[in-house]
């Protein structure tokens, strides 16, 4: 599959997820597959970069959801900004861990009616499956939550036939918050049957070994912040 084709998935994937169908649509998807640029650099250098940011007027946060990962972002942001936000931040995630640990990225192409599988990286040293599905914005309706949730056990399920010698850790991983404690209780009720796996940013990173752990300001600022003013405000 192109890179075209796999960010046009991603794009329906999250437009059908949060109900975001309306007269913006053809604009969004537009803009982001106009350009599509691999990030290739770790939290580290993403840190680092602020001190070069451009100033900005702030973005009035009190009008935007504050379960939504844009809430996190100083500035105003279109509707393809914040899909395209949240792709980047799957990217970077994925890059960082295949640079600071011994994972190999297992991921498969996406093909029609397969389930697709966010991150998912094998550690062959210790016979470790590693899964994730990552959602910017956990808040969705009951059945939407179910099919996230379902889907997520199901590919597990494939997982462990797949990989039978392997044992397959996973998560949901709702990276618009940096652990689970500060996920709200009533969306975590909505994955009830999956809390043990509901995961924020320090947890997944603690999963895999990585000795990474954000405050909810450092997360804020040197992270979600860094990656938006390098893509879309420099």
């Amino acid at each position: 599959m192109s890179e075209e084709e796999m960010i046009m998935n991603e794009i329906s994937k999250q437009l059908k997820s949060q109900n975001l169908m309306n007269d913006g649509v053809q604009e969004c998807i537009d803009e982001i597959t106009s350009k599509y640029e691999e990030i290739d650099i770790d939290v580290d250098i993403i840190t680092n970069m602020l001190s070069s940011c451009m100033s900005s007027p702030k973005a009035n946060s009190k009008t935007r959801d504050p379960t939504s990962l844009s809430f996190l972002v100083d500035r105003e942001m279109t509707q393809s900004q914040c899909i395209r936000l949240g792709i980047e931040i799957e990217t970077t995630l994925r890059n960082i861990i295949m640079e600071k640990t011994s994972c190999v990225n297992i991921r498969p192409k996406n093909k029609k009616g397969n389930k697709e599988r966010d991150h998912l990286f094998c550690d062959h040293e210790n016979k470790i499956i590693y899964y994730a599905e990552l959602k910017a914005n956990i808040n969705l309706d009951t059945e939407k939550s179910k099919s996230t949730y379902k889907k997520c056990l199901s590919i597990v399920e494939e997982l462990k036939i797949e990989y039978p010698k392997y044992d397959v850790k996973w998560c949901l991983l709702a990276f618009r918050y940096i652990d689970n404690t500060k996920i709200p209780n009533n969306m975590k009720n909505k994955y009830a049957s999956i809390s043990e796996n509901l995961f924020g940013i320090n947890d997944y990173f603690k999963m895999l070994g990585l000795n990474y752990k954000y405050t909810e300001r450092t997360y804020k600022n040197k992270f979600i912040n860094t990656i938006a003013t390098h893509h879309f405000f420099q």
